[in-house]
């Protein structure tokens, strides 16, 4: 009973301060921007289809909202396709250290419009300048067409987007946000950072975690083949030959 009256409370207490930015004097220290989720949790069960999540908050005054969501980090290995005697293989490669698995960007209008170029380049603002590192020996051209075709590769998955006018703002204080997730949405631990910029400064930013987890039978299953996957791997080629030797005999007896 104790923990839904502490998150009710904290949900009264962050309306709060988004009322009392509206309208009612605030102290000096309060924080020129307030946001907050729909739900912090994506669960991906039997039959899960995607998810799309609301991004709500409140500021001060007036001023440019960008939202990042970025995560979960891991290396990402990027295959050229190479012809060999008529065959299209796997050919050279280049692996992304700690790249992002999903991001996107959301403004309330373009971005060369809110801030200069050096300003969006330093907080990782668009995916163009996300870091991708790379302990690759090619050369700098030859890694930025790997880069290129890993983030077009990410955009054809809808792991990664650009929604420039996405954000709502209402009478210059309220805004809001979709945050979409894909049906092959990656597990792991997400970062939500809202940046207020006025004039073309960053005035404050606020981050949010997100989690997407496996729930019910998915989670069961996939654990399974994390924690045992020796056995997971046998116990799939068994149902593979029961299938394959089931489906023979109704042929035969068709």
């Amino acid at each position: 009973m104790l923990a839904p009256l502490l998150l009710l409370s904290k949900r009264f207490a962050r309306w709060g301060v988004i009322f009392g930015v509206l309208g009612v004097p605030a102290p000096a220290s309060s924080q020129s921007i307030v946001t907050d989720l729909s739900t912090r949790e994506v669960a991906i069960s039997t039959g899960f289809t995607g998810a799309e999540l609301l991004l709500f908050g409140a500021t001060e005054g007036f001023g440019d909202i960008v939202v990042t969501v970025v995560g979960p980090k891991r290396d990402e290995i990027i295959r050229r396709k190479e012809r060999v005697a008529g065959i299209w293989v796997n050919g050279t490669s280049v692996t992304f250290e700690n790249a992002p698995a999903y991001y996107r960007t959301a403004a309330s209008k373009p971005l060369s419009e809110i801030a200069a170029p050096e300003v969006l380049e330093k907080l990782q603002i668009g995916s163009s300048r996300i870091d991708l590192s790379t302990r690759s020996s090619r050369g700098a051209e030859a890694i930025l067409e790997f880069r290129e075709a890993f983030i077009r590769s990410k955009k054809r998955q809808a792991l990664y987007s650009e929604d420039i006018s996405d954000i709502k703002i209402t009478r210059g204080r309220l805004f809001r946000s979709t945050i979409p997730f894909p049906v092959n949405v990656p597990i792991g631990t997400y970062e939500v950072t809202v940046h207020l910029f006025k004039d073309g400064r960053l005035v404050s930013s606020e981050k949010t975690p997100l989690t997407v987890q496996k729930v019910g039978l998915e989670a069961q299953i996939y654990d399974f083949a994390h924690d045992h996957a020796a056995w997971y791997g046998l116990i799939a080629i068994a149902i593979a030959l029961v299938a394959g030797w089931l489906a023979g005999v109704i042929f035969r007896r068709a």
